[in-house]
Formats: C-alpha cells, sequence, structure tokens
C-alpha cells in the first residue's frame, strides 16, 4: 500500500465519484498517512472549487491532505491549463497527456509536447501516466527530460489493474527511467474508493526492474513531503 498517495480524484473531477470526506475516512481506516487531492484542470471539467483551495484543512489529524491538479497540455508549445488564480494555495501539480488532444499522432509529437511542457512550466512536479498507448511517448527522451527538470515519472497503479497499458510497456518505462536516474511516484490515480493507496499492480515491476526506493519520491509520508516542500516555489 502507498502510504502517501499523490493522485487522487474527487467527485470535483467528472471522472470522480466521492467527497474528500470520505475519501480522508477511507485512508485513515486503511491506515494511510495522506494524500493529494489531484482533480483535473478546467479543460476536462474539473470544478477547482476555490474555497477547497482557499480554507479546507483536513479534519483528521492522522491524514494530511495536499491540494493539488492535474493538468492537461493544451498545444504542441507545452501550454497548460494551470490555475492561475489558484496556484499561491496549490501544493503539487500533476501533468499528463488526455483526451482533449488529437489520438493518432506520432511518438514525437506526444513526446515533444510534454518536453516542451516541463520545460515552459516549472510548476509541474509529475508526469502523470506516460505508459499511455493511446498517447505514445519515447521514455528514454521523457525520462532524461525530467531529471533534468527534477520532474517524476509517475508509475499509475490502474493503468495496469484496469487493463490499460501492458506490463511490457510499463516495465520500459521503469527500466528508462532507473537508466535515466529519474525520480519516479507510485500512485494509485484513484478514482473509487477501493482504489485509494493501491500499488499491488505495479509493485512487481519495480522489483524485477531493482528500481531504488530512494528514488520513489513517495515512498513514505516523509519523502512525498520533502518533495513537495522543494518544489513550492515553483508555484508562486
Amino acid at each position: 500500500m502507498i502510504q502517501f498517495d499523490l493522485h487522487v480524484h474527487t467527485f470535483f473531477s467528472l471522472c470522480g465519484i466521492h467527497t474528500v470526506m470520505e475519501l480522508i475516512h477511507h485512508a485513515h481506516s486503511l491506515g494511510m498517512k495522506g494524500f493529494a487531492v489531484t482533480d483535473h484542470g478546467l479543460t476536462l471539467g474539473g470544478r477547482l472549487n476555490s474555497p477547497f483551495f482557499e480554507r479546507f484543512k483536513s479534519p483528521v489529524k492522522d491524514v494530511n491532505v495536499l491540494k493539488g491538479v492535474e493538468c492537461n497540455v493544451l498545444d504542441e508549445n507545452g501550454t497548460i491549463d494551470k490555475p492561475k488564480l489558484l496556484m499561491p494555495f496549490i501544493d503539487i501539480v500533476l501533468l499528463g497527456i488526455h483526451p482533449n488532444s488529437t489520438s493518432g499522432k506520432t511518438v514525437e509529437n506526444y513526446t515533444d509536447m510534454l518536453i516542451r511542457a516541463i520545460e515552459k512550466n516549472p510548476c509541474v512536479d509529475i508526469i502523470t501516466h506516460p505508459n499511455d498507448p493511446v498517447y505514445p511517448v519515447d521514455y528514454e527522451s521523457l525520462a532524461q527530460a525530467a531529471k533534468k527538470a527534477g520532474v517524476a515519472i509517475e508509475l499509475n497503479n490502474s493503468k495496469i489493474l484496469y487493463n490499460r497499458s501492458s506490463i511490457e510497456s510499463t516495465t520500459a518505462l521503469v527500466e528508462a527511467c532507473k537508466r535515466a536516474g529519474c525520480l519516479m511516484a507510485v500512485n494509485s490515480d484513484t478514482h473509487a474508493i477501493h482504489e485509494l493507496g493501491l500499488d499491488d499492480s505495479v509493485r512487481p515491476i519495480l522489483q524485477s526492474v531493482g528500481f531504488k526506493e530512494e528514488m520513489i519520491v513517495n515512498r513514505t509520508e516523509k519523502s512525498a513531503l520533502e518533495f513537495v516542500d522543494s518544489r513550492v516555489e515553483r508555484k508562486r
């Protein structure tokens, strides 16, 4: 189980079905230390509620809740839909290629989109699910760019759990990150409450590759918070 899950959706994303409080209580029952609420940016219909970012505090003292967003790449110039007015309140920024982008482009196209987005947006902390076969990328090039920027690459449990990416492709992603010395984040990408904190589907891949535990940013609560704190000024 993940101690501190950095990719969790609530019903403020069109794809999420639970409230923040439901997730907090479930995290507490699991013994988790915390999670980041990372609802989708406006391009995918995410409802980024300003009172949540400006006012909300976890009422359960043993469960730390970070405030984040999963942004979308908007174009080939690296533009993303970061919520500028909320950035002073945001702890963590995730970025991925989602259905707002046209499918069927080349590996080079999608790779360039992500790398340009990393270069143009220092607020980005984690690249989500780059092993999505609908938007294929060059893992080596992406890992090297992420390493240079101090950005983590996500190992997404749901992509394997629901057979939305192959074990072979995901193994290649982890191997590329290992060669590049790139940080990784092991996340659940929770949409339904029972998915919170799950890493069962990807742990065997990490073990088969021999990926170093210390290169996983959210291996513990302490390491997750240190990673977030080290990059917080990039949001301001």
